[in-house]
């Protein structure tokens, strides 16, 4: 597992801060990013901001039961099912290996925002039929998803490989809407040794060096209280959406902000409105508004 970035360079106390950039509304801010992922868009939105981001993998993720993800694969190529839900990309990274391109085009694809639709179509080289704005209950509101079901001699099974930590708030709505749901663990998600963070990551944590966390899942916020302990003050939490900063709130946290769409942008934006709407966040004055 990688330990850093170039940008995981924190001292112990507080982490040097970004020179001002001409007023880029993140300038001489830190913002933790707790994981590593190849062309970040997250943390690219976030640098252009001007933030300085600190990146660590703070969980690892555990394929699901190879025989449970074969027989998942075997019916999506099979076309056994009217539709295909995926939840997020890891789900797809997850089936990659199992599954066989191309997919008929008889079964339909419903992914819960634009990385997972992304990731999709990356493997197979098609789109899905429908693309969600970045939440299980988006889903959910979905009129081909929430009803009317199709003709009574239509398939009704809905396949749903998902994480063994999910929400099962999805399935039984999906089930509740009528659907014969065939739910999967596809994978599963623990915390990262502790060993593998960036050096004295820690320590800058504990100093008050971070200004936010971005939150992307309820398993990060309890891989961040694990490894980090409980923010300091001054450290504002940013949850990606509805259902991570539900999980953040029953660990007993304050979520400052949640993003208003799991994209970069909304992320941004939220820190942003963290940052610089509380001047207890951070020893940086906050900046002014020039409007």
């Amino acid at each position: 597992m990688a330990q850093s970035t170039s940008r995981n360079d924190s001292s112990g106390g507080r982490p040097d801060r970004p020179r001002e950039t001409g007023g880029a509304p993140l300038s001489g801010r830190v913002v933790l990013l707790p994981r590593l992922k190849e062309r970040d868009r997250i943390a690219s939105a976030l640098e252009r901001a001007g933030a300085k981001v600190l990146r660590a993998s703070m969980t690892r993720t555990v394929p699901g039961e190879a025989a449970a993800l074969e027989a998942t694969a075997r019916r999506i190529v099979a076309g056994e099912a009217a539709w295909l839900v995926l939840t997020s990309a890891r789900t797809v990274e997850a089936l990659a290996p199992y599954l066989h391109v191309p997919v008929p085009s008889t079964l339909r694809v419903a992914v819960v925002g634009p990385e997972t639709a992304r990731a999709w179509t990356e493997l197979t080289g098609t789109a899905p039929d429908l693309v969600a704005r970045g939440s299980a209950a988006a889903l959910l509101e979905e009129p081909e998803l929430a009803g009317p079901l199709p003709a009574p001699n239509a398939a009704r099974r809905l396949l749903l490989p998902a994480s063994a930590l999910a929400d099962p708030a999805l399935a039984d709505g999906l089930r509740r809407a009528g659907w014969e749901v065939e739910q999967v663990a596809a994978y599963t998600t623990v915390t990262a040794d502790a060993r593998t963070l960036p050096p004295d990551l820690d320590r800058a944590w504990a100093a008050g060096g971070v200004d936010a966390v971005v939150l992307t899942a309820p398993s990060t916020t309890r891989a961040v209280l694990e490894l980090l302990g409980p923010p300091p003050q001054g450290t504002g939490l940013v949850a990606i959406g509805a259902t991570t900063a539900a999980a953040t709130r029953k660990l007993g946290l304050t979520v400052a902000a949640v993003a208003p769409s799991p994209t970069p942008e909304g992320v941004l934006q939220a820190t942003i409105d963290v940052t610089t709407s509380d001047p207890t966040l951070s020893t940086t004055p906050p900046l002014r508004s020039t409007s």
